[in-house]
């Protein structure tokens, strides 16, 4: 079958400016005295906490948490001796306030009702449910909470300080230098920080009672126990052998991908002729890999399924691999875990270093147990990435990190295979930090295989699998990520667990001895050229395979047009929507924290990518392209090139997938952590005319607001999609009206808050394919071509004439 390169489009020259937003309701209150009295009792008793709260200095900020309820203006809380600092979840903010600011508060909040007393921004305190000070509890992480300190005389914490102003703001610089002094003072020892924008973080080794102290200072946001990842690796032996000798090098200008992980052991004869460079960012440590983990996630990275390869011993790397190390060997437990140094330091230097070197792909199959996403802030590594995606335009591809059961509540409570898959959705086995990142590409993991070596080799049943071919494996995790955002946007090959079936009282135990995924053992002497392994570790790199194929055939392409080409090719698989039954789908939908959403999608994001069309167009399938920026507040226009032969009304099965991807500015301390919202709809129209009334500000009162059109037809609502910064749906159409024209109208909004990297223009990605694979006769990507080159030359006949009628007027 013949192949093409995809196509590319371009929108209409007509740009309108975004429909108003509604108003902010403010909450009214019937009896402003009683509402004063109450506020003035909940004040006091958070007064006199904060009080007794640990400072730094003399004179820092006390911290208040202020409960609220409908619309409340933060930049308008000064007027009532309030600074506006963090917002935390959706109805409750958190601000400072010095020795006269409280009074000043207390003060308002007296003449709340009182006759003759006139009080400007009166609507703020209306708006107060409740007053509270930021407490030892509100400190503890999730780890801290669930897990507690250690016993050991002295241990290592992360704190997270408020990120008050910006880094090099004469307040932040007060801010830290004090805090650090006080350390010193009352003997704690620094190991590291970092200082950015939206996350001030410290790693300290501390005692019991240092540790308590830090729970009760005035400058803390969180204290949280430092990262912990570790991972076992079962064994798989192949005679060094029988490889071909002389493995080619990738070409000079193919891309070039980097694994940051536990270093790669480059000698290995599968990778040798593809490595460019490494660099080790562990201290004492040179570049080579000792746990195992990073040679094992290279490998799948270079070759994709490399299963398929060792079956058919071919092996030809398409692209670059460069080494970060930033992982090393735990001595205690030989896993791979994170450097003592703060990993956020750690990974963006190794950025860093391998953009310089020309890298435009980063692989990362890490991630923090003890930082699971509680549905608030995103902070720490997620927070890194998504500022360093943005900065340098590169993809980072995360995995969701492995669910190992828990114990506190127990789940599984007896058995992975009796309690799959319930479990998959419990609050405990949510995604780990880095993967709630928005900016990324997040991955989850299904099973390839179901036998142990134990169940092939002997009759007798001694592990059963919870999971069968391509369903969720049962240790990945689930979404969603910020504000219902889909996570894990993509699933790939990752392995799978076995119970013990006849040791009644283990069957939480997982066995996993054989139901890997094939990869490349670092310690490769004789027989041991391979490794078999299981973690969503090994899905991540499956589609960092795919990625760097794809920036091969499109070396121009964007981060945001790699996601969003590979989220336009994604599947979910009919096994994963089918293990979940219908009564436990239902119970989902009725639960009220999770009407709105889609169980199969919370653990299989948009699903599994098909590589059938993803690097080339043929004549039953199309893919149009494009790259552009977008104004503030405004609509652009896309009139799909649609043929008459698909618009056919002859029956016959047709696709139409869309998908845009951009990264947007991100801030921890609001509630909206994205600057800026881009999203889409797919519309029907007579005209370019008709269509645009819908979405034009001037034109609101003339016609209704548009949502998608054909929602029958579609696998996922503009709602649900536009909560993420890569969003895709597909429409599946039967029959359709060759007279019809079909439009996506892309959307821009930004948020009250003003963040200094906003662009006045910013970019986004947008990538439709069209197939129609069900008709043997079909020219597709010749009537695309036809259409877009008609298109083109209908839009220089306007812009001409729009130039002449100008002079014309002057």
């Amino acid at each position: 079958m013949a192949t093409y390169k995809h196509l590319t489009i371009a929108r209409e020259n007509l740009d309108n400016r975004r429909r108003a937003k509604q108003p902010p309701k403010f909450t009214k209150r019937e009896d402003l005295r009683g509402h004063g009295q109450k506020l003035n009792g909940y004040f006091a008793t958070a007064a006199a906490a904060a009080k007794q709260q640990v400072a730094s200095a003399e004179g820092s900020p006390f911290v208040l948490k202020i409960q609220y309820d409908g619309a409340l203006t933060f930049e308008d809380l000064q007027k009532h001796g309030l600074e506006f600092v963090s917002q935390e979840n959706k109805q409750l903010c958190i601000v400072f306030a010095t020795e006269e600011g409280l009074a000043k508060f207390q003060d308002h909040i007296n003449k709340l009702g009182i006759a003759g007393q006139k009080l400007s921004y009166g609507q703020i305190l209306q708006a107060i449910e409740g007053i509270e000070s930021w407490s030892a509890e509100d400190r503890k992480s999730w780890a801290v909470r669930n897990i507690g300190l250690p016993k050991t005389p002295t241990f290592k914490l992360d704190i997270e300080l408020w990120p008050h102003q910006v880094v090099h703001h004469p307040v932040r610089i007060r801010l830290f230098t004090t805090f650090e002094a006080w350390l010193a003072q009352i003997g704690v020892k620094k190991i590291d920080s970092i200082n950015l924008d939206s996350l001030l973080m410290y790693r300290v080794e501390v005692t019991m009672a240092q540790a308590e102290l830090l729970l009760n200072h005035r400058d803390v946001r969180l204290v949280d126990l430092i990262p912990t990842t570790g991972i076992s690796f079962p064994q798989l032996n192949r005679d060094i052998a029988a490889l071909p000798l002389n493995i080619p090098s990738p070409n000079r200008d193919a891309a070039r991908v980097c694994i940051l992980d536990s270093g790669i052991n480059t000698n290995h004869p599968l990778l040798k002729s593809a490595i460019g460079e490494s660099q080790s960012f562990v201290d004492e440590q040179d570049e080579f890999d000792e746990a195992g983990h990073g040679t094992a996630v290279a490998g799948i990275a270079l070759y994709g399924d490399v299963e398929a390869c060792d079956r058919g011993n071919f092996w030809q790397p398409q692209f670059w691999l460069y080494n970060g190390k930033v992982m090393r060997k735990c001595p205690h437990t030989n896993d791979a875990i994170y450097d003592e140094h703060s990993v956020e330091s750690t990974l963006t230097k190794a950025v860093e270093y391998f953009v310089g070197l020309g890298c435009r792909i980063f692989n990362l199959s890490l991630g923090n147990s003890n930082a699971p996403y509680d549905g608030a802030h995103v902070r720490g590594l997620a927070y890194i990435l998504d500022v360093l995606a943005r900065k340098h335009n590169v993809l980072f591809v995360v995995s969701t990190g492995n669910f190992r059961g828990c114990s506190e509540p127990p789940m599984p409570i007896e058995s992975w295979r009796e309690e799959y898959p319930e479990y998959l959705l419990h609050e405990q086995s949510v995604i780990i930090d880095p993967a709630p990142a928005l900016n990324v590409l997040t991955v989850g993991s299904v099973s390839r295989h179901n036998a142990t070596y134990d169940s092939q080799k002997y009759p007798e049943i001694y592990q059963l699998s919870p999971a069968s071919e391509h369903q969720p494996s049962p240790f990945t995790r689930h979404g969603p990520s910020v504000k219902g955002a889909l996570k894990p946007e993509l699933i790939a090959p990752g392995g799978n667990l076995a119970s013990p079936m006849r040791q009644a009282a283990n069957q939480w135990k997982a066995d996993m001895r054989g139901l890997g995924v094939l990869t490349l053992n670092h310690q490769f002497q004789g027989n041991t050229i391979f490794k078999e392994i299981s973690g969503t570790s090994f899905s991540a790199p499956y589609v960092t395979h795919l990625a760097g194929r794809l920036l091969n055939e499109y070396p121009d392409a964007s981060a945001n047009l790699l996601r969003a080409m590979l989220v336009n090719h994604a599947y979910l698989p009919e096994e994963v929507d089918s293990t979940f039954p219908d009564e436990l789908k239902a119970a989902y939908k009725a639960n009220k924290a999770t009407w709105q959403r889609d169980m199969p999608r919370d653990v299989g994001g948009y699903g599994q990518v098909s590589e059938s069309d993803l690097f080339r167009s043929s004549d039953h399938c199309v893919v149009l392209v494009c790259e552009e920026t977008i104004e503030k507040d405004s609509c652009q226009f896309y009139e799909l090139p649609l043929p008459a032969s698909y618009l056919r009304k002859a029956r016959g099965t047709r696709e139409l997938s869309i998908s845009l991807a951009y990264s947007p500015a991100v801030r921890t301390t609001r509630m909206e952590y994205l600057a800026t919202q881009i999203s889409y709809r797919l519309v029907k129209g007579d005209s370019l005319e008709t269509v645009q009334k819908s979405f034009n500000r001037e034109k609101q009162k003339e016609a209704d607001a548009r949502n998608d059109d054909a929602t029958p037809n579609r696998e996922i609502s503009a709602q649900l999609r536009s909560r993420g910064t890569v969003q895709s749906s597909r429409w599946t159409f039967k029959q359709r009206s060759p007279n019809e024209k079909w439009f996506v109208v892309v959307t821009r909004q930004d948020r009250d808050w003003n963040h200094p990297d906003v662009a006045d223009k910013e970019p986004y990605s947008l990538v439709v394919t069209v197939a129609d694979r069900d008709n043997e006769n079909a020219q597709l990507y010749v009537e695309i071509q036809a259409a877009i080159a008609l298109q083109v030359q209908a839009r220089e006949q306007e812009r001409v004439r729009q130039q002449i009628q100008g002079r014309a007027v002057l």
